[in-house]
């Protein structure tokens, strides 16, 4: 009895923790909720422009969300989502006087600001992050903007070979291209696509967990 009891903490931990890290594929930000998709659409269309903007948008959101952390919730929550900003507004600063991205963040366009007030910042803190425990918060922080990050680029390298036929110049002998990809339409397909494949997998994984009693 007592060894069962001692059991229950591990293995609920364990729980949250595999919850926590969700946001990497169950709970994948872009292609379960939506969640920033414009720059996926509009900006993506190649793999270099898919890396050089989530370079930019982890930098910025994951500082921003560790600052914003620490305001108190007795704050008013309109307050708080104003200060979440105004920290992100100053992260975005900082990297760009400290020039970390060099030019890259020039060739970003209306996204290298628009990172200001992403989702993450302004909608999921106070929906989702903020009201975890810290070890548990950090962990869905970081499984999120990596979910979303590794969707971005998925989408991006797809679109570039389906597009081009190749990444970055090299050309793989794809005898069937469909620039169409490069664009905006493309753009929305690819998303939408993957976000059907992805669901699929996830509801075959819980059919099948469920079938076998939770037992993979």
């Amino acid at each position: 009895m007592n060894g069962q009891n001692d059991n229950e903490p591990s293995a609920k931990e364990g729980t949250e923790t595999a919850r926590a890290a969700s946001g990497l594929f169950t709970e994948n930000p872009l292609l379960i909720g939506g969640v920033a998709a414009a720059p996926a659409v509009f900006y993506a269309y190649t793999l270099e422009n898919a890396v050089r903007y989530v370079c930019f948008f982890s930098a910025v959101t994951l500082l921003s969300l560790i600052i914003a952390s620490f305001i108190p919730r007795s704050v008013v929550y309109t307050s708080r989502v104003i200060l979440y900003t105004i920290i992100a507004s100053g992260v975005y600063a900082l990297i760009c006087c400290l020039g970390v991205f060099g030019n890259e963040i020039e060739a970003l366009g209306i996204f290298a600001p628009l990172v200001i007030v992403n989702p993450f910042i302004v909608s999921l803190s106070e929906q989702r992050f903020f009201r975890k425990k810290r070890l548990m918060m950090l962990t869905d922080i970081a499984a999120s903007v990596a979910g979303y990050d590794a969707a971005v680029i998925l989408i991006g390298v797809l679109r570039e070979i389906i597009a081009s036929g190749g990444v970055g110049g090299r050309l793989y002998g794809i005898p069937f291209t469909l620039p169409a990809f490069g664009y905006t339409f493309g753009g929305f397909f690819m998303l939408g696509l993957i976000a059907a494949l992805t669901r699929s997998v996830i509801y075959n994984l819980r059919a099948f967990d469920k079938k076998n009693g939770g037992r993979r």
